[in-house]
């Protein structure tokens, strides 16, 4: 249960010099006249400059039309290469995306010219622009180097003698927070309008015009198909989607997990600026060819470790133009991994990384807040670490919020718990500034945790409950060295200001096992990722799991539990390493992988594919 703060929120902003006031809760940190400094052996080091080449918005905001067709100038005189383009066709495909054409424009200075009337009329006229005066075209930037960076849209009208650009819808529909009686329609448009979503006759509407729309449609019947319109201007979008059965009803149904898309190797679409867009593509289409209720897809959605607002957003929404076509039909529920990782970096003498921590004003400007900004999920979660034992202030929020990164869900007889084990992340110094480790689960989220399963061991409606976050508690491929092993050393553990946790990585890893295994039954399966591999691992009593001389007290435990890693959405690969349960591993494989998990009352079965070659890769039952 969501527990209530009162909180005194101060400002963020120091108003004089426009600077801003560092957190409370790191250490050797500062600021002067030439911005925010780490302190070490008395050198002033000055977090790096992000050096933005661009403006995220200039890559679809700078669109006009004339006689022939319309022009794009991307605000960027260094940007030149090649924009393809094409049509889209909303009215013949299910799932829309453009159809490239033969002939491409040039990009120079950042500039580029589409000639409508001239390439894309008469026999090339797929969308019947001609006879109903608009139209919607796609568009790709890619850089003279190669490297695809963008994928666009922009909507025209064409009144018989000039191109209008209009305001276009740029990303989604998407359908989100799913219940059996309501969800939310989420998406971006160019401009600030009032948009509607029309669904059995009734029309929900934005309380004023926004560049961002979120639409709440309530008094939905159970497990129903619905036909719901987007309409924004004088343009309409069609799409469909089937409400959550009634909860506890025990009727078949199949979900999908996946995790680490950030962008892979090979070329083309495997890096569209930060993401796999090729595998993520595959693995939408193919959860969305097995029906699936829902896609949970836990971390590292894209390269991240950023210190540029602006190449963070960008990536994110390659990220989601992937998955679009396709999200317009099902929820895709999206958590938060270390590569969503937005913050400050230091560099040493050298020119290597010394130090990176969380991006503040934490509110508005954090790794976790642009992680909010870019989805819609549940806000069920705990508020922040303020009000732990480790809190320096008691009156004031001093650490970034969970909301959005940490909550859970329920569909029919699953309750799914989504965990942010990177929040507060300072992947590299946190010794030096203090910042929370890798895989490391906080106090107050321990909390929350222990409350919600609680509470859901004793909701009649729940069958199996499954918690993802995106690093694995028994590491076995790529991330031994950290995870909740590091190499089997329990030193690792936040600083908060001054104070080291009194608990370190392993011992908070019994801690959540205890809970999650122990203190609970309906617990079947962690669903991880951050290894990019895919594996199964049974965790039984017998498993050998502590490194030797372990001076700490050993859990036992009292049944079998399951880790299900599939961090095989496309990231580069990580082979099988060396561990105290390594024979335990099960089905190992570093294929592209997506897990389909077939729930049928109390029974649970795995089938996992390969998205890309629709290939098996392993087949067992849960429960």
């Amino acid at each position: 249960m969501k527990r209530v703060y009162i909180i005194a929120l101060l400002s963020l902003f120091v108003f004089a010099g426009f600077s801003q006031e560092i957190p409370d809760i790191h250490k050797n940190l500062y600021q002067d006249e030439k911005g925010i400094f780490l302190e070490k052996d008395g050198e002033k080091i000055y977090a790096l400059a992000p050096e933005d080449q661009f403006k995220f918005t200039d890559l679809y905001g700078n669109v006009s039309g004339n006689d022939k067709g319309l022009l794009f100038d991307f605000k960027n005189s260094g940007l030149n290469g090649t924009l393809y383009f094409g049509f889209i066709n909303y009215n013949d495909a299910k799932y829309p995306q453009p159809v490239f054409f033969k002939k491409t424009a040039p990009i120079e200075s950042g500039n580029a010219f589409i000639k409508i009337a001239d390439d894309l009329s008469g026999k090339y006229d797929m969308i019947g622009w001609q006879d109903s005066g608009q139209g919607t075209l796609g568009y790709r930037i890619v850089k003279e180097n190669g490297h695809m960076l963008y994928d666009g849209k922009a909507s025209f009208s064409w009144d018989g003698k000039t191109f209008q650009y209009l305001p276009t819808l740029i990303e989604g529909p998407f359908v989100d927070l799913l219940t059996n009686t309501s969800l939310v329609v989420s998406f971006e448009t160019t401009e600030e309008v009032s948009a509607s979503v029309l669904i059995d006759g009734k029309t929900y509407s934005d309380k004023e015009p926004t560049f961002h729309h979120e639409i709440e449609v309530r008094g939905l019947q159970a497990d129903t198909h619905y036909d719901y319109t987007v309409e924004y201007g004088n343009q309409r979008l069609s799409f469909s989607f089937r409400t959550a059965p009634e909860k506890g009803s025990r009727k078949p149904f199949t979900f999908a997990y996946a995790s680490d898309s950030r962008a892979g190797q090979g070329g083309g679409e495997r890096d569209i600026f930060g993401t796999n867009a090729y595998i993520v593509k595959k693995i939408a289409a193919l959860a969305q060819a097995e029906n699936a209720a829902f896609l949970q897809f836990t971390g590292d959605l894209i390269n991240g470790y950023e210190n540029s607002r602006e190449r963070m957003q960008l990536q994110y929404t390659n990220w989601k133009h992937a998955i679009e076509p396709f999200a317009h039909y099902f929820p895709v529920n999206e958590g938060f991994g270390n590569h969503e990782s937005y913050g400050y970096i230091f560099l040493d003498g050298a020119g290597s990384e010394l130090c990176m921590i969380d991006h503040f004003p934490f509110q508005d400007d954090s790794g976790e807040s642009m992680f909010m900004e870019n989805f819609v999920n549940p806000t069920n979660g705990p508020f922040s670490e303020d009000d732990s034992k480790y809190d320096p202030n008691p009156d004031k929020m001093d650490f970034p919020p969970y909301e959005e990164t940490v909550f859970w869900y329920q569909h029919d007889n699953v309750a799914m718990i989504v965990l942010n084990s990177n929040y507060w992340y300072a992947p590299d110094g946190h010794q030096l500034s203090g910042g929370n480790i890798h895989a490391f689960i906080m106090d107050q989220q321990m909390l929350w945790l222990a409350e919600t399963l609680q509470m859901l061991e004793e909701d009649e409606t729940v069958d199996h409950v499954f918690i993802t976050l995106h690093t694995p508690f028994f590491p076995n491929g790529g991330h031994v060295k950290d995870d909740m092993w590091y190499n089997g050393n329990n030193d690792p553990r936040p600083i908060v200001e001054e104070y080291a946790y009194d608990v370190g990585i392993i011992q908070r890893r019994d801690q959540l096992l205890d809970l999650i295994v122990n203190k609970s039954d309906k617990p079947l399966a962690l669903l991880t990722g951050d290894e990019h591999n895919y594996n199964l691992l049974p965790i039984t009593n017998d498993m050998e799991r502590y490194p030797e001389d372990y001076p700490h007290k050993k859990l036992e435990l009292k049944r079998k539990f399951y880790q299900v890693n599939n961090g095989a959405a496309g990231a580069p690969y990580y082979a099988q390493e060396e561990t105290p349960w390594m024979d335990r591993v099960q089905d190992f494989s570093t294929q592209n992988a997506l897990v389909l998990f077939d729930i049928d009352g109390k029974e649970v079965k795995v089938r996992v594919k390969n998205p890309d070659t629709l290939e098996d890769v392993a087949e067992y039952n849960l429960r």
